[in-house]
């Protein structure tokens, strides 16, 4: 399967698995081990979602990962970890080395697994980007992963709806901290919110 889908194949699909909202609401009200599960027994739920995905995207005035790609640009040597890759777009766009993962591989760039979970080595990254893909009861393990995964004063890089976290803004920004991060900025765009957070450096004795 390729995303876009085929106009009647998607048809299909939309009457078995409901539209963008509701996919949105299954996967943001499961768990990831869950959401991986189910995924990887019945893909065309994925190839479904993004092909939504990439319709809704033509209506946006602001796309998430391409302003973080013109962030990232700026520093072509930085080993960036794409949680929740989906297209695996930062990897099209940016010279870096980029590790690319979501529940199911969309070319052979991206590895499939759960993003609690990656092969990731203990503090490959320079960056941790995470674009429209805290979904899940458990999104606070995703961040955990990252701090796992980013070096000393490395970088986590958040793009999310405002609409998902109007009532509960401050419950992610609690977890973020949670997860022992430091916020840098916080900023809203056109209908998203950007968080720049950051690995803190352990002083040398």
């Amino acid at each position: 399967m390729r995303v876009p889908l085929p106009d009647a194949i998607a048809k299909i699909l939309q009457r078995r698995f409901g539209d963008f909202s509701a996919m949105n609401n299954r996967f943001n009200n499961s768990y990831s081990q869950t959401t991986g599960d189910r995924l990887k027994a019945n893909p065309e739920e994925w190839y479904q979602y993004h092909h939504l995905y990439r319709a809704a995207r033509e209506t946006w005035q602001e796309i998430p990962y391409e302003k973080i790609a013109e962030i990232l640009q700026k520093k072509p040597d930085w080993v960036i970890g794409d949680f929740g890759c989906g297209e695996a777009k930062l990897a099209e766009l940016l010279p870096n080395i980029v590790h690319s993962y979501d529940h199911i591989a969309i070319n052979e760039k991206v590895i499939a697994c759960d993003i609690a979970h990656t092969p990731l080595k203990d503090e490959t990254l320079d960056v941790a980007v995470f674009s429209l893909s805290l979904m899940g009861l458990n999104y606070a393990d995703y961040l955990k992963e990252a701090y796992r995964t980013l070096k000393d004063g490395g970088s986590l890089l958040i793009a999310e709806t405002m609409s998902r976290w109007t009532d509960k803004k401050q419950e992610l920004i609690d977890t973020i901290r949670n997860s022992r991060f430091t916020i840098i900025s916080e900023k809203t765009g056109d209908r998203f919110l950007y968080i720049n957070a950051t690995k803190p450096l352990i002083a040398l004795l």
